[in-house]
């Protein structure tokens, strides 16, 4: 066994920078892996790069560690992507990363604000109205999206309103989904407003179950989080054809997870929703088949 991991790591070590993004993304994307997989290989190397510092800036906010070894540790991600865009940089995440924002031009204002938007879950456990919540989805999700769509080369600047729309919907996705494990961290990311005005008590709901309040309150953040994915499928035919189908696979697959909680009758507090992966693949294939019509 010791012989084995040694080898592992040994192999490890000689990991070209694009070999450990895709790596890394192909262990942890559990839903971007398959929708990522569909573009042109010198796109999804790029893509994979941008996953990858993503991911790890959510390692840093979900990890055990203290408020202050956290900020700093996030801090310490600024400054390497401050070296990186001075083209100083030396771990493999950057070198990466540094191949990608040199060849599609992406602004370091977008780390920067994906860093500030990891930053708010060390500053807030809960969020009083959804344009408090929603800033929250751009800084996380939307700024992905419109990192991404550099990569895909879109047509019209109002793609990016729409990559906006979509990543918002996908975080709202994630965030319905979270409820019972953010609740047991001490989160609520749902709107403060909505609880109250569906008149949802968390702490009554997990010891009791779903109850009919909570239903007609995730129905109510399901139409919100369709809404804005009815405004994010206009980006599609902005993308090239072959780049369009990554974030079509995206949106199926998270829509597909949406109907799934719905389906269930947001029957969400005992057990984490996901797809198959058979689910998935089917979600992406879907939709490709419909943009390249």
């Amino acid at each position: 066994m010791g012989n084995s991991l040694e080898l592992k790591e040994k192999e490890r070590s000689h990991e070209t920078p694009s070999e450990y993004c895709q790596r890394i993304t192909k262990k942890r994307a559990k839903n971007f892996y398959w929708a990522i997989i569909t573009l042109p290989k010198e796109k999804r190397q790029a893509v994979y790069s941008i996953y990858a510092v993503a991911r790890r800036c959510d390692d840093i906010a979900d990890s055990e560690l203290s408020l202050d070894v956290k900020r700093s540790r996030l801090q310490a991600m600024r400054k390497n992507v401050d070296k990186l865009y001075n083209k100083t940089t030396a771990d493999k995440l950057y070198k990466a990363l540094l191949e990608t924002v040199t060849k599609y031009a992406i602004p370091k204002r977008y780390f920067d604000q994906l860093i500030t938007g990891v930053e708010m879950d060390l500053q807030h456990t809960e969020y009083q109205t959804f344009p408090d919540l929603k800033l929250y989805c751009y800084r996380v999700a939307s700024i992905v999206g419109l990192i991404l769509i550099e990569i895909f080369e879109y047509r019209k600047e109002i793609a990016k309103k729409y990559a906006i729309d979509l990543g918002i919907g996908m975080q709202l996705t994630n965030i319905i989904r979270d409820v019972s494990e953010d609740y047991a961290r001490g989160r609520i990311y749902l709107p403060q407003a909505d609880l109250q005005r569906f008149n949802c008590d968390f702490s009554q709901i997990e010891s009791t179950g779903t109850s009919q309040n909570f239903k007609e309150l995730m129905d109510f953040e399901a139409k919100r989080a369709r809404n804005y994915f009815q405004s994010g499928k206009k980006l599609f035919p902005l993308l090239t054809r072959r780049t369009r189908a990554c974030p079509a696979g995206l949106y199926g697959v998270y829509s597909n997870l949406l109907n799934q909680m719905e389906n269930s009758g947001w029957d969400i507090w005992n057990k984490r929703a996901s797809l198959s992966l058979a689910k998935k693949v089917s979600s992406v294939i879907g939709q490709w088949f419909v943009i390249l019509k």
